[in-house]
């Protein structure tokens, strides 16, 4: 420890994350990649399991606390982050970006077995370790449910919901096309045509309160999408039950998109207003373009 001009100055943890390599003092364990998101080390394994972004996306690797040839985990083509050792040693657990919605994949290294566990239309934020490594708890939300816990065995099996949504839609979440869901009232009758609301944005999965509040006002359905082009169109326009001469589209200033016959909102917290305000004519929205 050293002591100046009254402060304190604390030596850095053994082990971490120095210009995107992991290091055990002034020793680098693995060589630098665009970025590494998480480690978690087991000391009773002698072991670090980190996930890093060789390329494309985060995978999951295996080194050891002395240095060694890194073992990576069988990928997917998408993030896996968030990585936890179990307290008995043997099992990692992380979180992978799933498609449909994230999942956590459980390994025991010993064997490379693995076990998947799905939250089919969820953005998880966090997975934590029981005591004695035989159940976890997940912290995630859905475009439907605000934020919750579920605690589970590492197989997926006994889940429980311990710490339920403070908030939820009425709503049935279904997905349109790669990469868009649609959320629309649970009571939709026979017939019924509602208004649509595009809603750009790359996180697909997860609680958003702005755009909650705006389905709790207004009847309407909402398509959320990573991106807004001819597909989307395409897939909007097979759904019957959606009135594309009442059509919005809510984006950042700035985003790049084909807007067909809609009319453009920029600022989230204002798409309820100005939609209700447009809805209220009861006709299309004025000042629609191509």
């Amino acid at each position: 420890m050293v002591i100046a001009a009254g402060c304190v100055s604390t030596p850095p943890p053994l082990f971490r994350v120095e210009n995107n390599r992991l290091m055990r003092g002034d020793k680098p364990l693995t060589e630098a990649f665009q970025a590494i998101e998480s480690f978690d080390v087991s000391e009773k394994r002698g072991e670090i399991a980190f996930s890093a972004k060789r390329t494309d996306n985060f995978d999951i690797g295996l080194v050891s606390t002395d240095g060694s040839p890194i073992s990576w985990v069988p990928s997917e083509p998408v993030d896996e982050i968030g990585v936890r050792w179990a307290p008995r040693g043997n099992k990692i657990g992380y979180i992978v970006r799933g498609r449909s919605g994230d999942f956590i994949r459980t390994v025991h290294v010993p064997t490379a077995a693995q076990v998947a566990v799905d939250f089919p239309h969820a953005k998880i934020e966090k997975l934590t370790w029981d005591f004695n490594g035989d159940r976890f708890t997940v912290r995630y939300s859905t475009p439907d449910a605000s934020v919750r816990t579920e605690v589970m065995d590492y197989q997926g099996g006994g889940r429980k919901i311990t710490t339920p949504p403070a908030q939820k839609l009425n709503v049935e979440v279904e997905t349109l096309a790669a990469g868009a869901i649609t959320l629309r009232p649970s009571d939709v009758r026979y017939g019924e045509k509602l208004p649509l609301v595009i809603w750009h944005d790359e996180e697909l999965f997860g609680w958003n309160a702005t755009r909650a509040d705006l389905m709790r006002k207004l009847r309407v359905a909402c398509v959320v999408t990573r991106r807004v082009d001819e597909k989307i169109w395409e897939a909007v326009d097979r759904v019957p039950w959606l009135d594309r001469d009442q059509t919005f589209v809510v984006a950042e200033p700035g985003t790049e998109f084909e807007l067909i016959d809609a009319e453009l909102i920029t600022v989230q917290s204002s798409a309820a207003r100005i939609i209700a305000d447009r809805l209220k004519r009861n006709g299309p929205p004025n000042g629609s373009s191509r």
